[in-house]
């Protein structure tokens, strides 16, 4: 079921069926409510979430080391991966009573198939894979793909979409890729299409799952700036985006734009280990020597570089 929005989660505007958008609806904070969730697999539980939220419009980052939870994480927000529910005892040993988890995205109860109704609204950049360079598909058809499920089963991709997914191409700086097979793109070209095809998807929520890994120095760069400013684009919007990212790069966490002066850096820093939220703050608060070398279990300095923080390890 689904809450807060409407009975069936709808967009509250989309290109592709034309006509003005609709007046945002009445919505409540926060867009993302995970309490008590878990995930088990094989028996083995790989998720356990005590308490996690996002609001409209906010920027959170996700750190931890490799198999904390951080992939899982974004896979229950997306409804991927389907949440199970647990006693608070499973989190707090020796607090006992029934558990009264929950998680709700975008309204909708993640547990009764809610997952497919925010799947439109919530967009995935996942990690980067190999892609055979003999792929028939172009760059233009791939980002296409993002609006597929705003169309329905029985219409087919027309005009709309495709001037669409060219704005957003153009967004991201590839518009000269358009008609480029997709498997011959380089790694920071075939990012950005993933992200133009994100975008095509018109989502409230963008989620990141490490964007910049494989990436030489300049593609990372570029695609932190390009994802700090097209969150800054709808912050002050009647449909602020709610941008999740999870990476390894703790200096990503002072990045975002070109010069001093449009630097962006995010709302929150999470930081997970064995499945679990360990610690939730400010990056001011987050970029803590003692503190990130207890979490990724190696010796970890922090130096200052003119006005921002610089991690080394």
């Amino acid at each position: 079921m689904c809450t807060a929005y409407s009975s069936d989660c709808p967009p509250a505007s989309s290109a592709l069926h034309g006509g003005p958008a609709a007046p945002p609806a009445a919505v409540a904070a926060p867009v993302v409510s995970l309490r008590e969730v878990a995930v088990v697999r094989r028996g083995r539980c790989i998720l356990a979430v005590e308490s996690f939220e996002a609001q409209s419009g906010e920027f959170v980052v996700v750190v931890g080391p490799n198999g904390a939870g951080k992939s899982t994480l974004l896979g229950v927000m997306n409804g991927f991966v389907r949440p199970a529910f647990f006693r608070p005892a499973f989190f707090r040993p020796g607090s006992g009573g029934p558990g009264n988890g929950r998680a709700e995205v975008l309204g909708c109860d993640m547990r009764s198939f809610g997952g497919w109704r925010v799947r439109k609204r919530v967009a995935l950049v996942a990690q980067m894979v190999d892609v055979d360079a003999r792929l028939p598909i172009s760059v233009l058809e791939t980002v296409m793909v993002g609006g597929y499920g705003r169309l329905g089963l029985w219409r087919r991709p027309g005009k709309a979409l495709r001037e669409l997914a060219l704005s957003h191409l153009e967004r991201t700086g590839i518009a000269h890729l358009a008609h480029r097979p997709f498997g011959q793109c380089s790694g920071g070209e075939r990012q950005r299409a993933a992200i133009a095809r994100a975008l095509t998807q018109e989502p409230d929520i963008l989620l990141l799952d490490e964007p910049t890994s494989a990436l030489d120095w300049h593609a990372q760069r570029g695609i932190l700036a390009l994802v700090a400013d097209i969150h800054a684009e709808r912050r002050h919007t009647a449909r602020p985006l709610t941008t999740v990212m999870v990476t390894h790069d703790l200096n990503a966490l002072y990045h975002g734009g070109e010069g001093e002066a449009r630097r962006t850096v995010p709302d929150r820093v999470v930081c997970m280990a064995e499945g679990r939220v360990t610690w939730s703050g400010p990056v001011a608060d987050a970029l803590d020597a003692e503190r990130l070398t207890a979490l990724y279990g190696t010796p970890i300095d922090i130096i200052r570089h003119g006005p921002r923080p610089v991690v080394l390890f």
